[in-house]
């Protein structure tokens, strides 16, 4: 509007000019270079006749430049939109080993012997075994991630039950396995690889053939020790709150051995057979967890730049109520931790005193890929927000009533849930996460914004003019959804306020109305010499009515029947 106003007055004034030279026959023969008082007076009130603008589009009046922080959408709506950087974060399950080496306890089992003083043969001689394997595990140094676990899914290497021959003396004895099983506790499962045996139940090791198995050297049954379960007797976790990583592991129990061993063949005086089995082992390693996990997650977000605002939000004197304003995070957490954060957001802007918002319960799902979290303050406004969730935050104005030159994330906290969930150890999740601030330009009640523009070059046209007093009358029609004030002062060609020019603007227009709009400008001391343009503050203001409206750069100002009256006539110099 600024321009067009200008235009006019300029034109306005020249026009006068024109009618005033017009009006006065100057002979030809006249030299007007000798010392001849060229000055003329023009009398009464000179009006020019009322015009109209076009409508000023609100895009042409705001001159938004390529690269600001505020920038139109594909619909025109004004949006206030600051990109930020990535971050990452490591989520990590540290390795988990269970010391099993002495764990288990074997059985020692009489077999035959030959105390005669000479050799013997020994008959089928069949031993029932009835007896067990004492299991005692305790391994310490477990990682504090791991605060209270479900199960566990291992793996074991060089893991046998080991069934052994014991000779003295000379003797040629065999022994036959029959109807034999290994029963481990409820709280395990196992696998074998051997072709001879299976498991029944998930942990009973079962000889298969039902003709037996004979064996004259030691006998090794690979298992592999697949699943331990807390939530069965026998299996327990110690977790120490004053350590760090130094909780504990405990696995007691029993191992029951089952079934029928017997021996053949013949030995020599002072020979004997006995049998042993035990379970050789050293180590078990976790594979996958299911537990209440609490591993150490350090969210990091950098300070998020607000730059190239435009001027009208940029003045000192400027108060911004939005309507709904937005901040977008994007989240990718590939691991199956849900995460909940909270932080505070503190905006900065030189000289001024800035209130910090807190954001708290923000949930970012497990096993998510570029999940957009939206945390604005309005619901009743939040239909065009594309989002997979959304936060209210009710006191998010504060951020931006000064808009910040930037906007710290401090005091970020990051808890997990406690309840269990099925993570794989010994690895890193890498959790990534991006900010955005897009917010729609809706002004609330409490919006004061305010903006400053000189027009003026009046000087060249006005240099030869003497007047006292310019009238001009207007009507506007604001389809802004802000109300509009206007207030001015007169400068000279340096931009010095005229103290004897007193510029009278009643300019008061309500958010989409027309409204009839004058203003004077006048002289005290019946000169306006040096009158180069106007200096004026515009000042807008939001309102509840049109809270949920948008800038955009459709809307526009018009003016319709303009009238510049020179009251009192002019004064030239030809």
């Amino acid at each position: 509007m600024k321009r067009n106003f200008k235009n006019h007055a300029v034109v306005g004034v020249c026009a006068l000019g024109l009618i005033g030279l017009n009006s006065c026959q100057v002979d030809d023969a006249y030299d007007l270079d000798k010392e001849i008082d060229k000055t003329i007076t023009v009398g009464g009130d000179l009006t020019v006749p009322g015009s109209s603008t076009d409508n000023m589009m609100l895009k042409d009046l705001l001159e938004i430049e390529e690269g600001s922080a505020v920038q139109a959408d594909n619909n025109g709506n004004y949006m206030l939109k600051q990109g930020g950087g990535e971050n990452s974060n490591d989520i990590e399950i540290p390795e988990v080993t269970i010391e099993t080496a002495g764990g288990f306890t074997g059985v020692e089992i009489d077999g035959v012997s030959n105390n005669t003083g000479g050799s013997m043969d020994i008959p089928a001689t069949n031993v029932a075994i009835e007896q067990n394997i004492a299991l005692d595990i305790n391994s310490d140094g477990v990682t504090s991630v791991l605060k209270k676990p479900v199960y566990v899914n291992t793996s074991c290497v060089n893991t046998s039950v080991v069934i052994k021959l014991k000779k003295t003396g000379t003797s040629n004895i065999t022994a036959k396995l029959s109807d034999f099983e290994v029963v481990f506790p409820e709280f395990m499962t196992i696998e074998t690889s051997a072709t001879d045996w299976e498991v029944t139940e998930g942990r009973i090791l079962t000889l298969k053939s039902g003709e037996g198995q004979s064996f004259s050297d030691d006998v090794k049954i690979p298992i592999n020790i697949t699943k331990i379960d807390f939530e069965k007797a026998g299996a327990e976790y110690i977790f120490k709150d004053d350590v760090k990583d130094n909780n504990v592991i405990k696995l007691n129990g029993d191992i029951a051995l089952k079934g029928n061993i017997s021996l053949n063949g013949s030995m020599n005086s002072g020979a004997s057979a006995s049998i042993k089995i035990d379970i050789e082992s050293n180590e078990i390693t976790v594979e996958e967890v299911s537990a209440v996990v609490d591993p150490e997650i350090d969210i990091t977000i950098d300070p998020i730049e607000v730059a190239e605002l435009p001027d009208f939000l940029n003045d000192e004197e400027a108060a911004i109520e939005l309507t709904d304003p937005r901040l977008f995070f994007t989240v990718t957490n590939p691991s199956p931790i849900p995460v909940t954060f909270g932080a505070t957001l503190i905006p900065m802007k030189t000289g001024a005193v800035m209130n910090s918002v807190d954001i708290e319960g923000i949930e970012i799902p497990a096993n998510c890929e570029n999940y957009v979290i939206c945390i604005h303050q309005n619901a009743n406004v939040d239909a065009d927000i594309v989002a997979d969730s959304k936060v209210i935050v009710e006191d998010l104005h504060n951020l931006i009533t000064k808009i910040p030159e930037l906007i710290e994330v401090e005091n970020v906290e990051v808890t997990v849930p406690e309840t269990p969930v099925t993570v794989q150890a010994n690895k890193n999740y890498k959790m990534s996460t991006a900010y955005e601030i897009n917010t729609p330009l809706m002004f609330s009640e409490g919006t004061n914004i305010v903006y400053t523009e000189t027009m003026d070059g009046w000087g060249s046209d006005l240099e030869d003019i003497e007047f006292n007093e310019i009238e001009a009358t207007m009507s506007v029609n604001n389809q802004l959804p802000l109300g509009v004030k206007l207030s001015a002062v007169a400068v000279d060609n340096a931009g010095n306020v005229l103290n004897n020019v007193v510029v009278n603007i009643d300019m008061d227009i309500k958010a989409g109305a027309t409204s009839d709009v004058k203003f004077t400008v006048t002289t005290t001391d019946g000169s306006m010499k040096g009158l180069d343009g106007l200096k004026l503050t515009v000042t807008a203001t939001g309102s509840g009515e049109t809270s949920g409206v948008c800038l955009n750069e459709n809307q526009y100002i018009k003016i319709t029947d303009l009238k510049l009256k020179l009251k009192g006539g002019i004064t030239m110099e030809l």
